[in-house]
C-alpha cells in the first residue's frame, strides 16, 4: 500500500482557499483633509486607485449615490467651494452608453481635482460603461502634469 503525504495536500487546499478569500480593506469616505465627501456617498474599495510620487499624488476615487447626475453635482460643488476649491470648467456629455453625464475640474493652488458623474453607472463602470470609463480616465491622466 501506497503512503500519501497529507501535509502537501492540506497546505495545497489552504492556500487554494486563502487565494478565493476576500480582502476587506476599510477604506475612509474622505481619504484626503481638504476633498470633501458626503456622509451619504458610499465609497467603493475594489475600483479605488491612488498613486503617490515625490511630486504628484493621482487619485480615482468612486463613490455610489442615490441621487440623479445634478444633485449629485450640485453637492459636491458647494462642498467642494466651501473646501476653498475654485471650479474651472466643465463639461456635459452622453456616454456611448447612452447614459448621460457630467465633469468638473476643480483647482486649489497647484492642486487640481476632476469630478465626472455618470447617470445609471453601478458599481462595475468599468465593465457596464467601458468607453465612458476609458475616456474619463484618459481624460484625467492627460490633465496631470508630466513628469521631468
Amino acid at each position: 500500500m501506497r503512503r500519501v503525504k497529507v501535509w502537501p495536500i492540506v497546505m495545497g487546499i489552504a492556500l487554494s482557499l486563502g487565494a478565493c478569500a476576500p480582502i476587506v480593506v476599510p477604506i475612509q469616505l474622505q481619504p484626503f483633509p481638504d476633498v470633501p465627501v458626503p456622509a451619504e456617498w458610499t465609497p467603493y474599495s475594489d475600483d479605488w486607485v491612488i498613486i503617490r510620487t515625490h511630486k504628484v499624488t493621482a487619485a480615482r476615487l468612486i463613490y455610489f449615490t442615490q441621487t440623479n447626475v445634478e444633485v449629485t453635482l450640485a453637492t459636491a460643488r458647494r462642498l467642494l467651494a466651501n473646501a476653498g476649491w475654485q471650479e474651472t470648467r466643465s463639461e456635459r456629455f452622453v456616454n456611448a452608453e447612452k447614459f448621460p453625464g457630467i465633469w468638473a475640474e476643480f483647482l486649489k493652488g497647484d492642486d487640481l481635482c476632476r469630478l465626472t458623474v455618470i447617470e445609471g453607472a453601478g458599481h462595475w463602470v468599468f465593465w457596464e460603461q467601458p468607453a465612458s470609463f476609458s475616456r474619463t480616465v484618459r481624460a484625467f491622466l492627460a490633465s496631470l502634469p508630466r513628469a521631468g
